[in-house]
């Protein structure tokens, strides 16, 4: 269990991802084990028909799940920056889709649907047959409009100063447009839930000083 299992496909904030073959990877965590809740939110999300991986195996800290070959859709974005709408739009058709998926009973969380929690381009793998969902470590129960307000808070916050600074307003104007478009499909979240998405990211120790203020700064604008 301690050797890899075949080639590093990629490294995450808690997992290594290795190809072991047949169309499968493996995903191995550094610290702990798989949760439940995540292997349930996958195949709950999956058999409702949300695209996400299929879950053949789970044993302790590796969860062996179907191999999603694409480039993630904030690299499409990179590429294709004149696309910023239509994957807006197809985001927030990932967000609808979620939003009709009820929570398994014993899902941790309190809200009558799944809620993906971390539902950005970042974690959307554009693939031959369509975007996938991936990345289901912080799945919950909760509100209809979570992940909604989870990616406008995202889509406001986002860092550019390690950009060059001709090149900012360039990758503003992208994120602008894409957000834009997001919201008009997917609707604006209620300012309940917007308020309980920025207090939880407030006291996210992995929020950066930089990120704290933006959020403060968003939290006044929108409150």
């Amino acid at each position: 269990m301690d050797d890899p299992p075949g080639p590093l496909l990629a490294s995450g904030r808690s997992a290594d991802i290795y190809d072991v073959g047949g169309g499968r990877v493996l995903r191995r965590r550094r610290v702990g084990t798989i949760g439940d809740h995540e292997v349930t939110a996958m195949r709950v999300a999956r058999d409702a028909g949300v695209p996400a991986p299929r879950v053949f195996d789970v044993d302790g800290a590796d969860l062996l799940m179907e191999r999603v070959d694409g480039r993630t859709m904030i690299d499409e974005l990179g590429r294709r920056p004149w696309a910023a709408g239509r994957f807006g739009r197809e985001l927030a058709r990932l967000h609808l889709a979620l939003r009709d998926v009820a929570a398994p009973d014993g899902l941790r969380g309190d809200g009558p649907v799944l809620v993906h929690n971390d539902l950005h381009p970042g974690n959307v793998v554009v693939t031959a047959d369509g975007p996938v969902v991936i990345d289901w470590e912080s799945a919950s129960a909760g509100p209809p409009d979570r992940d909604a307000a989870q990616m406008w808070l995202l889509g406001e916050i986002a860092e550019v100063d390690d950009l060059a600074p001709w090149l900012r307003p360039i990758v503003g104007a992208v994120r602008g447009r894409m957000l834009t478009a997001f919201l008009q499909t997917a609707g604006r979240p209620t300012r309940e839930t917007v308020a309980a998405v920025y207090a939880d990211r407030l006291v996210d120790r992995n929020t950066r000083p930089s990120e704290q203020d933006a959020i403060r700064s968003f939290a006044q604008r929108y409150g």
